[in-house]
């Protein structure tokens, strides 16, 4: 839970404080800062900080308070208020934002945050075609790529060329179409193929992404799939 909680942007001592506070129930900061190891005046300091941010508060009993965490879901409040801003950026960027003379239609991901981006646009395809499927999503998104295989399980018309180590992954698990290349074709480029673009993603050390938006070779790279998908029992 403690690197989870840092992932929603908690600091390493506000998510143990935090921890601490979800399984004691409610706590004064005394016996807070001897559960965390921490200095008392650092526990004091860490509180109010929660306090402000909306994820735990307190009452006064016999002149001491006592701190008990919020209702778990203000857990989204921070990140509602990052996505509204986003929108607002993302609205203001469009209006200003002037066209390259020349439209660059090939684009260059890298690492964690460049596979986040990629993903984002995948879950929203009504049709995806997938070659070379490999199953390492998981060991790369682990928190979200359970989401984006629910979200693709219920909207997407989805077929998925793997590889057979797949077999082995939660991939495996979920409601999509799904045929096994041989095993001597197994490799770490996966290919999705979907509105118009190409996506090429190697997962092997860090994460590495090729999106090409070109309805020519959208259109040769699904043909191929469906002889391919065609020949795959």
């Amino acid at each position: 839970m403690i690197e989870r909680l840092q992932k929603l942007g908690l600091s390493e001592k506000e998510s143990h404080t935090y921890y601490a506070l979800v399984q004691s129930g409610e706590s004064i900061a005394n016996d807070i800062a001897k559960q965390t190891s921490t200095n008392r005046t650092v526990t004091y300091n860490i509180l109010q900080q929660l306090v402000e941010k909306g994820l735990i508060s307190y009452i006064k009993k016999n002149k001491k308070r006592y701190y008990s965490i919020a209702k778990p879901i203000s857990l989204l409040s921070n990140i509602k208020e990052k996505e509204n801003i986003a929108n607002d950026l993302i609205t203001e960027i469009n209006k200003i934002q002037t066209i390259p003379k020349s439209f660059k239609n090939v684009e260059l991901y890298e690492g964690l945050d460049g596979m986040k981006t990629i993903y984002e646009d995948i879950k929203t395809a009504k049709e995806l075609r997938v070659i070379n499927a490999t199953g390492k999503v998981f060991e790369y998104l682990k928190y979200s790529a359970g989401h984006i295989l629910k979200s693709l399980e219920k909207t997407t018309n989805s077929k998925v060329i793997a590889n057979q180590s797949m077999k082995n992954t939660l991939l495996s698990k979920y409601k999509i179409k799904i045929k096994y290349l041989p095993k001597e074709a197994e490799n770490y480029a996966t290919t999705f193929i979907f509105e118009d673009k190409v996506i090429i993603q190697v997962l092997k050390d860090k994460p590495f992404m090729i999106k090409i938006e070109n309805k020519e070779i959208y259109d040769g790279y699904k043909k191929n799939f469906e002889v391919l998908w065609n020949k795959l029992d």
